[in-house]
């Protein structure tokens, strides 16, 4: 049974951001990008009346497809996090039933709608606050600034939403690692945690990258100190977000190999014993077996995630550093 997307008594739970669209007649991963197309048409539409001028509209195009990208990865992210039931009751100590009961808890605590609004307003006005939101653009109607900051504010509204559930997936991931463990887990199962966490990774540092690239085109760029550390201090924020929640699954493994050593060390003492007590070809090459199986568990990774996955993330968090570089230097030679 599929309990993404609703409660205990099987009544739809989906956020507000979802309902947006859900009434669309399409797959859910069309509805967002649907919306961000029909606001970018709108927007084109007045820079062609009002403005007689097509200036701004790489701005409206980028901040289309951040509406599209955030919007649409807050929808996969709800309909994939069913996928931590699979995974928990393979790795978990617990009954179904407990297992079951605590992944619905956990998604409701991601997906609570009204402390996910309440943050994505707070969002905005830290932003307007700290003066992340000024922008030295002007525009000859006051309805093309309009429609302008209203789609800015949209994306950075999303943006919130979509901070507040990768706060709580981190939450969430880190208490797996104080469940109790099977001890017959697979290498496999814990990485399947990290292999989806990465991904969750990987969509927010793409939104970022895109923001990057607004910040390049509309004045005033990185031109401020302020500015620029703000940009930054997300990348150490994203790769904190990917290493540490996931430290308590690394302890976990830790302490699975160590118990399946400990065991298999038994297993290897006895099988020992046998081939020097009798030593038949068959005893000799159940040692080999079991020396093969020793050196997989001595081998066998301690961290939910690959060294690809690993890469993928540092690569994407290391381009904006380049963004930034590049506009300080082009900034520098004008």
């Amino acid at each position: 049974m599929n309990y993404s997307i609703l409660d205990p008594k099987g009544q739809s739970n989906k956020t507000h951001i979802e309902m947006l669209v859900s009434s669309i007649p399409i797959p859910y991963y069309l509805g967002w990008p649907l919306v961000s197309f029909a606001l970018l048409l709108i927007s084109t539409l007045i820079l062609m009346l009002f403005e007689k001028t097509f200036r701004y509209i790489e701005a409206f195009l980028i901040i289309s497809v951040i509406i599209a990208l955030e919007g649409t990865i807050i929808s996969w992210a709800h309909n994939k996090i069913e996928s931590f039931e699979d995974i928990l009751i393979s790795v978990v100590e617990l009954p179904k039933e407990a297992i079951v009961e605590t992944c619905r808890k956990q998604e409701a605590d991601i997906f609570n709608d009204k402390e996910m609004i309440l943050f994505a307003i707070i969002f905005i006005l830290f932003v307007h606050i700290t003066g992340i939101d000024y922008h030295a653009v002007s525009f000859d109607s006051s309805i093309s600034f309009f429609i302008f900051k209203f789609t800015y504010y949209l994306a950075v509204y999303l943006e919130g939403a979509g901070l507040y559930i990768l706060i709580m997936t981190a939450f969430a991931v880190h208490k797996i690692g104080v469940l109790p463990l099977r001890i017959d887990a697979l290498y496999s199962d814990f990485h399947a945690i990290g292999l989806l966490y990465s991904k969750f990774t990987i969509c927010a540092a793409s939104v970022y990258v895109i923001w990057g690239f607004f910040h390049i085109i509309v004045p005033p760029q990185f031109s401020s100190l302020q500015m620029i550390l703000w940009f930054l201090s997300f990348a150490f924020l994203l790769f904190a977000y990917f290493i540490l929640p996931q430290y308590s699954i690394h302890r976990m493994m830790i302490s699975t190999k160590k118990e399946k050593i400990e065991r298999f060390s038994s297993q290897l003492r006895a099988a020992m014993d046998g081939s020097f007590e009798v030593p038949t070809d068959q005893n000799i090459s159940n040692l080999k077996d079991i020396f093969i199986v020793q050196d997989k568990l001595n081998k066998m990774c301690e961290w939910p995630f690959g060294t690809n996955e690993l890469l993928y993330i540092t690569l994407i968090i290391i381009i904006p550093f380049v963004i930034v570089l590049l506009e300080i230097a082009l900034g520098i030679i004008k």
